[in-house]
């Protein structure tokens, strides 16, 4: 079985060289700037269960070291390794193409590798979302309803490319001493662009409602007086990203010394041109007997006439985040001899700093009296069959043709909203910082059928913040921080006279303590048997930004941000216990249960909140008080012999959820904790080639709390089905067929009851053929 072993991990290389930044879901890019949720189902590792986190570890799992993936460079080493590939997502059918190269040189005490890798590809994503409103509607129901007040129909294009570098030095000062150097950069590119039609049928009167078997949802109606928001965005994304390490090592049979030292800097710049046009007086229908693709009919005018959709406004803006990371650590650990027994005794001290800064200028370029329609910019595009051509989208605007009629028209039909542009940039200005400083002692020992391992750690965090926050006079929002006096907008200074808002500079600090012990213990009943239990506790600190005070408000999109300045690190105390079984020579099976118990944890809140009339959906980040998490693990995994093929390897893994979550006024089970998650992992090998399957499957989870059962939004189960096959020509040719996503299975939501869909997303199977040459 050793060939199986060797397939295996050539099948990990190659899983790995297709989860590329290019080839990320939807919900993954809108998560770059998001630290990962330990609790969350969708991270939870598929394999063996058990990990543990000890005192050597930072309490959230975060290590800079984690950043790194070349191993230590081996003596005598000379390999090179290219590949060029050809990448295609089904929806968009286009070919695109990319590749790497690994090289490995050692000379002497010096070891050297790089590698670089150039990903790109074209996606299409087509996507249906929606707003419920609660409406009330006496003749319907003597509660509140919902109405579905925004439903959205989308198509999505990217145009992505990341060439991605790393490399290390490793230098042998002596047999025991290394010193190493490592480094990454990532250079990312993307061209984005949204078609988007909404109908608003919140802004209209509601007529001829019929309620729905649930008795809360209306089903169907007739709006009059409603809008139609006719949105089309390009984003061009560029993000840089530099890491870099430097470490001393030095190991000997009784003990070994690491000190390292760790930079990083991220910056990520968005420019993004959202327009948008208006049909109002619109009179229009829905009903939702397809709940994934609720039916809006315009009922007074021709949905693809265009020429009736009158410029409202242009927003162009453009944001730069970058962070700054700073890391220091020492680990030393040494063996001793106590009473004829060897413990291993180790402490350390590590420190971390991150800066975040983002600044923004956003231009609010109103119409004027000159008014102008979509028809003028839409040049040669027509409409668009999506979602499987289940629906017909209008005809978009052109990028090209849009920029080149406001360089022509800008005097005459854009009038720039000096108010707007100085309240929307101002509400992306923030900086945020965080200081991690801790220390460890841990110590372990091997019995003759006992392990045992404790220790302690001690950890300081401290955060500072900057935010905008504006508001009208009444509110003195000036002696609350700094207030803004100007702002530099299309090259020029601004002063701040506006009589509807006042601004100013906030402020926000914060500092805790947590001490955090960890056990764990082994016994081995027999050669095959082995017991395990842990207890370990971790953090989960706030997000850089959502501690910063501020307050966005997107008039377009009716929806509100803010930030949440008192926000507290949630903290999990984990139990586990279990067993490990090894069978024959190639079985495996690992299953335990664990119990979680979770408090402060974070959830995304989804409130609504009327300014001048109209209702807006407001998110922020809120703590619930406590909660857990309990349930059972299992890993199983197995080395078939078949006739057909040299080998046979499938790997099983399952994780069982019970959880709860205190919010103080109602209980809900834990935000984005699903209760079942199951992943299956299939490899195939022979002497010439090799098939690989990876299934995944979790069921459906909360994403988002409303302010009642009602407005809670439910993600619906996730499956995910992952293909390769491998041939081997000879020793150093090969080549590689994979393809992401093959069900397509939708991502889909919805909010309180399964009628009410608030998203369902599309984002087609990707397909990438590779030729690999090794030497």
């Amino acid at each position: 079985m050793a060939q199986s072993v060797a397939y295996a991990e050539e099948s990990t290389t190659a899983t790995k060289s297709t989860e590329d930044a290019t080839n990320q879901s939807s919900r993954e890019r809108d998560r770059i700037l998001l630290k990962r949720n330990p609790i969350a189902s969708e991270y939870q590792t598929m394999g063996p269960p058990g990990d543990f986190y000890g005192a050597t570890s930072d309490a959230e799992g975060v290590d800079f070291r984690s950043q790194f993936s070349l191993p230590t460079g081996p003596k005598e080493a000379s390999s090179i390794r290219v590949e060029g590939n050809l990448n295609y997502q089904d929806i968009a059918e286009d070919v695109v193409p990319g590749g790497s190269l690994d090289l490995a040189k050692s000379f002497g005490p010096l070891s050297l590798q790089f590698q670089v890798q150039q990903n790109a590809s074209k996606r299409i994503v087509d996507l249906y979302q929606a707003r419920w409103l609660a409406v009330s509607e006496p003749a319907l129901s003597d509660k509140d309803t919902m109405l579905l007040g925004f439903p959205r129909y989308s198509r999505d294009t990217f145009d992505t490319t990341s060439l991605d570098m790393r490399w290390r030095a490793d230098y042998t000062l002596q047999d025991n001493v290394r010193l190493t150097y490592e480094g990454m950069s990532t250079n990312y590119d993307d061209t984005s662009t949204r078609d988007r039609l909404e109908f608003q049928n919140g802004v209209g009167s509601v007529s001829d409602a019929v309620l729905g078997s649930d008795g809360s949802t209306i089903s169907e109606a007739s709006i009059a007086s409603s809008q139609l928001r006719r949105y089309f965005h390009q984003t061009q994304t560029a993000r840089d990203i530099n890491r870099h390490r430097l470490d001393l090592s030095i190991d000997g049979e009784n003990g070994s010394t690491e000190v390292g030292m760790y930079y990083s800097h991220w910056v990520n710049r968005v420019l993004w041109q959202p327009w948008n046009f208006i049909d109002k007086n619109v009179s229009s229908s829905y009903n939702i007997d397809n709940r994934y693709l609720p039916e809006s009919i315009a009922g007074n005018i021709d949905l693809y006439d265009v020429s009736n959709s009158v410029f409202a406004n242009y927003r162009p803006s453009l944001t730069t985040t970058t962070d700054t990371d700073y890391a220091f650590i020492v680990d030393w650990d040494r063996k001793l001899t106590l009473a004829d027994k060897v413990v291993w005794v180790g402490a350390g001290v590590d420190w971390r700093n991150k800066k975040r800064n983002n600044v923004n200028e956003t231009l609010v370029y109103n119409a004027t009296s000159d008014s102008f329609n979509l028809q003028d910019v839409i040049g040669n595009n027509g409409a668009i069959s999506i979602m499987n051509g289940d629906y017909l989208l209008p005809t978009a605007l052109d990028y090209a043709q849009s920029q080149a009629y406001f360089q022509a028209n800008q005097s005459s039909q854009f009038a720039l909203d000096l108010e707007q542009s100085f309240l929307q940039s101002i509400q992306n200005l923030y900086t945020s910082e965080e200081t991690v400083g801790s220390a460890y002692v841990n110590a372990y020992q091997q019995l003759n059928n006992w392990f045992w391992r404790m220790g302690l750690r001690v950890e300081r965090t401290k955060t500072n913040t900057r935010g905008a926050v504006s508001g009208p006079p009444e509110m003195d929002i000036t002696s609350e921080g700094e207030a803004i006096t100007s702002l530099t907008l299309n090259g020029e200074t601004v002063a701040e006279t506006f009589d509807s808002f006042d601004a100013a500079f906030v402020e926000g600090e914060n500092s805790y303590q947590h001490v955090l012990p960890s056990l764990e213990l082994r016994y081995k009943v027999n050669a095959d048997l082995k017991l395990k239990m842990a207890y370990f506790e971790q953090l989960m600190r706030p997000q850089y930004y959502d501690t910063v005070r501020y307050r966005r408000i997107n008039q377009p999109t009716r929806e509100i941000s803010e930030g949440s300045p008192d926000l507290e690190a949630t903290s999990i105390r984990n139990v586990y216990a279990g067993l490990e079984y090894q069978y024959a020579d190639e079985g495996q099976l690992v299953a335990g249960v664990y119990y979680n118990e979770v408090s402060n944890f974070f959830y995304d809140s989804v409130t609504t909140e009327a300014l001048d009339g109209i209702v807006y959906d407001v998110t922020r980040v809120e703590n619930g008080k406590d909660g857990y998490i309990r349930g059972l693990q299992a890993f199983w995994s197995y080395g078939f012999d078949f006739p057909v093929v040299a080998s046979a390897d499938v790997q099983l893994s399952y994780v069982y959820s019970d959880s709860e979550a205190n919010l103080g006024d109602r209980t809900i089970v834990m935000p984005e904790r699903a209760k079942h998650r199951l992943a299956l992992n299939l490899l195939l090998a022979d002497e010439k080639w090799q098939y690989a399957s990876q299934f995944s499957w979790q069921s459906k989870a909360v994403d988002d709390v409303g302010q009642s059962a009602a407005q809670d939004t439910i993600r619906e189960a996730v499956l995910v089905w992952n293909q390769s096959f491998t041939w081997h020509f000879d020793q150093q040719w090969s080549t590689r067929l994979a393809l992401n996503n093959v069900l397509n299975t939708p991502d889909r939501s919805y909010q309180g009851e399964e009628s009410r869909v608030v998203n369902n997303l599309y984002s087609g199977t990707t397909a990438r053929l590779s030729v690999i040459f090794n030497y």
